[in-house]
């Protein structure tokens, strides 16, 4: 036969039966005690269930555990150490995020900006190739004989002379004196 231990706690069925039956449950725990087991069932040998509740053995005195032990020196150093690694790499990795968010952020703002250069330079080449087909076709049309426009030549320059230099006389601004009027004038807010 094999034994087992078991504890002498009510299982939740019998918990619920002390409820209807107005018995209280024990109020702590007994010690384990050895309950026998049947190994093999048959219909002429009674069955054991585990389940059923032993007598509890007379109380034992509860053993009072030790105190804990005073911590080394060195062993909270290393507690302390511990701690202050956790506090150092936690904000490692905080700024090592802030540094990748920065870095990705610039990245995609320095790409936008230089597909914009990109676009007014071609934008650019664009108008000078237009200002140049533009230069070309006022050549052409000057250079045809129809259009009333008259040759480069010195007897058509205009030389302008300068205008003779002029002094400039000071004018007085005559400078108006107010009386000040508002001193025999009380105020209007009071």
């Amino acid at each position: 036969m094999a034994t087992a231990l078991r504890s002498q706690r009510p299982t939740p069925r019998d918990a619920r039966s002390d409820r209807f039956t107005n018995r209280q449950a024990p109020r702590r725990n007994p010690p384990l005690q050895p309950i026998q087991v049947a190994t093999s069932v048959s219909n002429s040998q009674s069955f054991q269930s585990p389940l059923a509740l032993v007598p509890a053995a007379p109380a034992q005195a509860v053993r009072k555990l030790p105190t804990a032990r005073p911590v080394p020196n060195w062993l909270r150093l290393l507690i302390q150490a511990q701690r202050g690694s956790l506090i150092v790499t936690f904000a490692l990795v905080v700024a090592t995020l802030v540094v990748y968010g920065g870095t990705v952020y610039m990245q995609q703002l320095w790409s936008k900006e230089y597909r914009k250069l990109k676009t007014m330079q071609r934008s650019e080449r664009q108008m000078l190739a237009a200002s140049e087909v533009l230069k070309n076709q006022i050549i052409q049309q000057a250079e045809s004989p129809n259009s009333g426009l008259v040759a480069k030549s010195p007897q058509h320059t205009l030389i302008l002379e300068s205008a003779p230099i002029r002094t400039v006389k000071p004018t007085l601004i005559p400078v108006v004196i107010k009386a000040d009027t508002s001193a025999n004038v009380p105020p209007l807010g009071y």
